[in-house]
């Protein structure tokens, strides 16, 4: 069984609910993974670094032998999860084809730009068809919030 979250964001920024969703997985004790754009995976980095100011998000990505101390991983590809995380954030359209090993998914798309809606609903089309998967959507409010829709 998968659950698979779709976020409508109401700009490009997924950095912040990317990380957002990491910190709360790490409070159920659970490792993810963020996919992002291999030009991003600094940009992220550095955030989860410098977000708050009495503290950090560890983390590793391509290049650092920190796996077995990480929680966090950042790649631009689903093949390179070296903490064998049971979460996935997909960013900026990124597709996953294969559910196998993800208990969740949680799919940031940025609602503003028409290409990342056509590739979430579809995405939506084709998880939602599988009874193994719930589906579920939220819509970003003015305040940064998160509001059910579906």
């Amino acid at each position: 069984m998968h659950q698979i979250d779709f976020y409508h964001l109401s700009s490009s920024d997924f950095i912040k609910p990317a990380v957002q969703i990491a910190e709360k997985a790490l409070l159920h004790g659970k490792k993810t993974l963020i996919l992002v754009p291999e030009n991003k995976v600094s940009d992220v980095s550095v955030y989860l670094w410098s977000e708050k100011t009495d503290s950090f998000l560890a983390h590793g990505m391509k290049g650092e032998d920190v796996a077995e101390f990480s929680s966090i991983w950042l790649s631009s590809s689903s093949e390179e999860n070296p903490i064998s995380a049971t979460y996935v954030i997909l960013t900026n359209g990124i597709l996953l084809d294969e559910l196998a090993g993800f208990e969740r998914v949680f799919n940031l798309f940025d609602g503003q730009e028409e290409l990342a809606k056509e590739k979430a609903r579809n995405q939506w089309r084709n998880w939602s068809a599988n009874t193994h998967n719930t589906c579920r959507y939220f819509t970003q409010t003015q305040t940064g919030g998160w509001q059910h829709t579906a």
